[in-house]
């Protein structure tokens, strides 16, 4: 009798995908690729290689969360020193910022501007916590900067109850940018280094864009009542905190008051336009006030409400670099210098201050020295005005 043909031996394989083994189905085992049994059943087979991350996207993302966070820890808290108005523009001001991506822009902007600055500030071995160089944060503060100047030029156009907010909060925010901008070059083409050129060049006209821009939002009740009641309502109000929490000596406001009145005086005597004369006049009382104010007003107040509040016709002459215009401004400049500590306040008077004596009229040059002392010399000696 014959024996029947002996079965060949079934060898058990445990390296198949685990879609496979689930289906306790046989897998071909390529190991390396999908298998031939999940391609057919459209199952996301184990043995497929993982997606392709995108390393730019994931560089940029990680920029802009050490942006974010350096924002809502370091640079919302050196905005004001009043207390209130620093957990705005921490929190609140962040939310509002979510809703709109050119004030998101902005902020990432002011931030790496800030970081850049910090690069500048400290020694190499304590730069552990700033994860990139100052040129890539200088790059990604231009970057976003001129997308938040895009988008608010684009809102402000059309603007209305809904998009008031972000507007206004988005011009405040830009208007310290132009200030913390880098003093020693604008890494822009076409542009000279020297920053007093920088400021009387295209920074000046934008500046004044910005300024502009927030009497449109104030002037018409129903913007100013919904500011008063939205989001950036804490922006609205004319007065901070009257203490001076951050060790800046009280300004000698009785001399600097007079000071600014002689200006107004020497304007008066010596300009031949009585258009320009009253424009800057009106100006300088406008001036005087918030010098009145800084008596129990912190810097925020200075370098946001005069601006404001000024003639508009004063901005139109500022920016035909009128000489008288430009005198007022140079005080202001001064003004800003002595009240404030501020990082991003404190590079650009003196470049500003140095233009202004590069461009105005020998016969105004005299009327120059109280700023010049004041941001040059720091002291109340006479300051030697160079020959050019």
């Amino acid at each position: 009798m014959t024996s029947a043909p002996t079965r060949r031996k079934h060898l058990k394989s445990r390296n198949g995908c685990i879609q496979c083994k689930k289906r306790k189905i046989k897998c071909d085992e390529n190991g390396s690729v999908p298998c031939a049994q999940c391609v057919k059943s459209r199952h996301a087979c184990s043995f497929a290689p993982p997606p392709v991350v995108d390393s730019n996207f994931s560089t940029t993302s990680r920029l802009d969360l050490e942006l974010l966070h350096n924002y809502t820890t370091k640079t919302a808290w050196s905005l004001s020193e009043n207390v209130e108005i620093q957990r705005f523009f921490g929190a609140e001001f962040v939310q509002l910022a979510m809703q709109n991506d050119y004030l998101l822009h902005c902020i990432l902007g002011l931030s790496a501007f800030h970081m850049a600055n910090q690069h500048g500030k400290i020694e190499e071995s304590q730069l552990i916590g700033l994860g990139h160089s100052k040129d890539i944060y200088l790059r990604a503060a231009y970057s976003h900067h001129d997308s938040a100047l895009k988008g608010y030029r684009q809102c402000i156009s059309t603007l209305n109850q809904a998009t008031c907010h972000a507007s206004f909060g988005c011009a405040c925010l830009l208007f310290i940018t132009s200030f913390a901008r880098p003093t020693e070059s604008d890494n822009r083409p076409n542009q000279a280094n020297n920053p007093a050129h920088v400021w009387l060049g295209y920074r000046l006209s934008e500046w004044i864009i910005l300024i502009k821009g927030l009497p449109s939002i104030l002037t018409y009740d129903e913007f100013r009542s919904a500011l008063e009641n939205g989001p950036v309502a804490p922006l609205m109000k004319d007065t901070d905190d009257h203490s001076a929490q951050d060790g800046t000596p009280p300004m000698e406001s009785e001399v600097v008051y007079h000071r600014v009145r002689d200006l107004s005086t020497a304007i008066g005597e010596n300009s031949s336009d009585e258009r320009i004369v009253q424009i800057c006049q009106s100006s300088i009382e406008t001036l005087c006030s918030i010098v009145a104010e800084l008596k129990q007003s912190s810097d925020h107040v200075l370098a946001f409400i005069w601006p404001i509040r000024v003639d508009p016709e004063y901005l139109i002459i500022l920016e035909e670099r009128k000489p008288e215009a430009l005198l007022v401004f140079a005080y202001y400049c001064a003004l800003l210098y002595m009240s404030s500590s501020r990082w991003w306040t404190k590079g650009w008077p003196p470049p500003i201050v140095e233009s202004i004596r590069d461009t105005i009229d020998e016969r105004w040059v005299p009327w120059l020295q109280w700023p010049l002392q004041v941001i040059f010399a720091g002291t109340g000696e006479p300051f030697e005005i160079a020959e050019r």
